[in-house]
């Protein structure tokens, strides 16, 4: 059966997927070693401070989705790409921090964090090795185009998501209304995007967010 994967949609799609279970993992550790530093035993003892990717994979969120969005759309390494993709969540016990609700929210928004580094040594790496092995750019824009994308997850005002634990820290929604939604949101999510003008709004909201680290690159490569 011809599913219309040439050599080098495979090897891009592999390349790709590479990369988003990295970052997914580099999340999932930033996570979980923030809690722990402030205070919260508990992601240690679920061993998930840790780089080891088994105890932060989710089969569906970090595996079989992720490879769907990939091989189905078949996304080249210079394009920022449509994806959706996550991990185990992070068990935390907001009470063991000294400022629960802060905690809770500096935790959850650990991985935007790592995703901005990883941006920026993305940008910087790939710029300065650009006259050494050009094709290194494509790794650097793919890294770039994934934590754009994350991090605009993170950014939607949508419970469990760390916005919509922000809306949440800032009183906007009550406790009972973060968790009420948050039993839906995952469903949300997948409705949402499959509608046109969502995805283009994603889109643009994902090139918005690139487009600095971009610049950066570009910078950096001349």
């Amino acid at each position: 059966m011809d599913f219309g994967l040439t050599p080098e949609a495979i090897r891009s799609g592999l390349i790709f997927y590479f990369l988003l279970f990295a970052v997914l993992i580099l999340r999932a550790f930033a996570q979980a070693w923030v809690a722990d530093r402030l205070g919260d035993p508990t992601p240690r003892n679920d061993g998930r401070v840790t780089l080891n990717p088994p105890p932060h994979v989710d089969l569906l969120g970090t595996v079989i989705l992720p490879l769907i969005c990939v091989f189905y759309l078949q996304p080249r390494l210079t394009q920022i790409n449509f994806f959706l993709a996550w991990t185990k969540p992070v068990p935390t016990n907001p009470h063991n921090f000294e400022h629960p609700r802060r905690g809770e929210l500096f935790t959850q928004f650990a991985g935007f964090a790592i995703c901005f580094a990883v941006a920026l040594l993305a940008a910087l790496v790939g710029g300065f090795a650009y006259g050494v092995a050009p094709r290194s750019i494509e790794i650097s824009i793919t890294l770039i185009g994934i934590c754009a994308m994350l991090m605009v997850l993170d950014l939607l005002p949508l419970p469990p998501l760390p916005g919509g634990v922000l809306l949440r820290y800032w009183g906007i929604i009550s406790e009972e209304t973060f968790w009420s939604i948050s039993r839906w949101g995952g469903i949300v999510l997948l409705i949402a995007f499959n509608l046109p003008p969502v995805r283009v709004l994603i889109g643009a909201l994902v090139a918005f967010i690139a487009s600095p680290f971009l610049a950066i690159l570009q910078i950096v490569a001349r």
